[in-house]
Protein backbone atom coordinates (compact mmCIF):
# COMPACT_ATOMS: atom_id res chain seq x y z
CA UNK A 1 0.00 0.00 0.00
CA UNK A 2 1.33 3.75 -0.91
CA UNK A 3 -0.62 6.91 0.31
CA UNK A 4 -3.35 3.71 1.17
CA UNK A 5 -3.76 3.04 -2.22
CA UNK A 6 -3.02 -0.81 -3.34
CA UNK A 7 -0.34 -1.06 -5.42
CA UNK A 8 0.90 -4.21 -8.01
CA UNK A 9 4.35 -4.73 -10.03
CA UNK A 10 6.73 -3.32 -7.02
CA UNK A 11 10.54 -4.48 -7.85
CA UNK A 12 12.07 -4.82 -4.90
CA UNK A 13 15.98 -3.87 -5.63
CA UNK A 14 18.93 -4.74 -3.89
CA UNK A 15 20.89 -3.09 -6.12
CA UNK A 16 19.38 0.18 -6.50
CA UNK A 17 20.78 2.72 -4.01
CA UNK A 18 17.45 4.95 -4.49
CA UNK A 19 13.30 4.49 -4.34
CA UNK A 20 11.76 4.75 -7.89
CA UNK A 21 8.36 5.80 -8.81
CA UNK A 22 7.40 7.00 -12.59
CA UNK A 23 5.82 10.41 -13.03
CA UNK A 24 2.93 8.53 -14.79
CA UNK A 25 2.29 7.02 -10.93
CA UNK A 26 1.46 10.62 -9.10
CA UNK A 27 -1.96 10.68 -10.10
CA UNK A 28 -2.90 7.35 -8.74
CA UNK A 29 -1.42 8.65 -5.43
CA UNK A 30 -3.68 11.95 -5.70
CA UNK A 31 -0.47 14.00 -6.68
CA UNK A 32 1.00 15.83 -9.52
CA UNK A 33 4.22 17.24 -10.21
CA UNK A 34 3.80 20.44 -8.30
CA UNK A 35 3.99 18.42 -5.28
CA UNK A 36 7.13 17.22 -6.26
CA UNK A 37 10.53 18.91 -4.61
CA UNK A 38 13.63 19.64 -7.11
CA UNK A 39 16.34 18.16 -5.93
CA UNK A 40 20.16 18.04 -7.98
CA UNK A 41 20.49 14.31 -7.67
CA UNK A 42 22.15 12.41 -10.63
CA UNK A 43 20.62 8.95 -11.48
CA UNK A 44 21.63 6.25 -13.76
CA UNK A 45 19.68 3.68 -15.47
CA UNK A 46 21.53 -0.18 -15.51
CA UNK A 47 22.74 0.61 -18.90
CA UNK A 48 24.63 3.44 -18.03
CA UNK A 49 22.82 6.14 -19.31
CA UNK A 50 22.62 9.16 -16.70
CA UNK A 51 18.95 11.62 -16.48
CA UNK A 52 18.22 14.31 -14.16
CA UNK A 53 14.47 12.82 -12.56
CA UNK A 54 11.68 15.63 -11.92
CA UNK A 55 12.02 15.48 -8.29
CA UNK A 56 11.64 14.02 -5.22
CA UNK A 57 8.39 13.42 -2.85
CA UNK A 58 8.19 11.54 0.37
CA UNK A 59 4.90 9.10 0.14
CA UNK A 60 3.73 6.84 2.85
CA UNK A 61 4.50 2.87 2.45
CA UNK A 62 3.24 -0.47 3.95
CA UNK A 63 4.03 -3.50 3.23
CA UNK A 64 3.07 -6.24 5.19
CA UNK A 65 2.70 -4.40 9.72
CA UNK A 66 5.49 -2.40 8.01
CA UNK A 67 5.01 1.10 8.04
CA UNK A 68 7.57 4.16 6.69
CA UNK A 69 7.55 7.57 4.84
CA UNK A 70 9.61 6.49 1.77
CA UNK A 71 11.24 9.12 -0.37
CA UNK A 72 11.06 8.76 -3.80
CA UNK A 73 12.68 9.91 -6.85
CA UNK A 74 10.28 10.41 -9.71
CA UNK A 75 11.13 10.18 -13.42
CA UNK A 76 9.83 11.05 -16.65
CA UNK A 77 10.52 7.16 -17.82
CA UNK A 78 8.42 4.70 -18.64
CA UNK A 79 8.96 1.34 -16.14
CA UNK A 80 8.28 -2.32 -16.20
CA UNK A 81 7.49 -1.79 -12.74
CA UNK A 82 4.82 0.75 -10.84
CA UNK A 83 7.86 1.39 -8.06
CA UNK A 84 10.95 0.21 -7.14
CA UNK A 85 12.06 0.07 -3.68
CA UNK A 86 15.74 -0.01 -3.34
CA UNK A 87 18.40 -0.31 -0.92
CA UNK A 88 17.42 2.95 0.94
CA UNK A 89 14.12 1.61 1.55
CA UNK A 90 15.26 -2.02 2.50
CA UNK A 91 17.79 -1.10 4.77
CA UNK A 92 15.28 1.64 6.34
CA UNK A 93 12.60 -0.72 7.73
CA UNK A 94 14.97 -3.88 7.90
CA UNK A 95 14.14 -6.35 5.51
CA UNK A 96 15.54 -9.08 4.39
CA UNK A 97 14.43 -9.46 -0.03
CA UNK A 98 14.73 -13.43 -0.92
CA UNK A 99 14.35 -13.49 -4.87
CA UNK A 100 15.30 -17.36 -4.84
CA UNK A 101 11.85 -17.76 -1.99
CA UNK A 102 10.13 -14.54 -3.58
CA UNK A 103 9.68 -13.60 -0.45
CA UNK A 104 10.55 -10.46 1.53
CA UNK A 105 11.46 -11.23 5.20
CA UNK A 106 10.87 -8.20 8.41
CA UNK A 107 11.36 -8.41 11.91
CA UNK A 108 7.91 -7.97 13.49
CA UNK A 109 8.82 -7.09 17.44
CA UNK A 110 5.02 -8.32 18.05
CA UNK A 111 4.62 -11.51 16.11
CA UNK A 112 8.88 -12.69 15.11
CA UNK A 113 9.57 -13.03 11.86
CA UNK A 114 6.61 -12.32 8.81
CA UNK A 115 7.26 -13.28 5.73
CA UNK A 116 5.64 -12.14 3.14
CA UNK A 117 5.11 -13.74 -0.82
CA UNK A 118 5.95 -12.34 -3.98
CA UNK A 119 2.73 -12.03 -6.45
CA UNK A 120 2.71 -15.46 -8.49
CA UNK A 121 1.26 -14.15 -11.58
CA UNK A 122 2.68 -14.00 -14.84
CA UNK A 123 3.60 -11.38 -16.91
CA UNK A 124 2.39 -11.27 -20.14
CA UNK A 125 5.46 -10.43 -22.78
CA UNK A 126 5.40 -9.33 -26.08
CA UNK A 127 8.28 -9.96 -28.13
CA UNK A 128 8.70 -7.66 -31.58
CA UNK A 129 11.12 -8.18 -34.11
CA UNK A 130 11.69 -5.18 -36.54
CA UNK A 131 12.70 -6.23 -40.05
CA UNK A 132 14.25 -8.74 -40.83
Amino acid sequence: MIEGHEVNKVLVDGGAAVNILPRTMLKRFGKSTADLKPHNILISDYVGKSSHPEGVILLDVQIGSVKRTTMFIVTPSKANFNVLLGREWIHGVGAVPSTVHQKIFFWNDDEGLEALDADQKEYEVGMYFAGQ
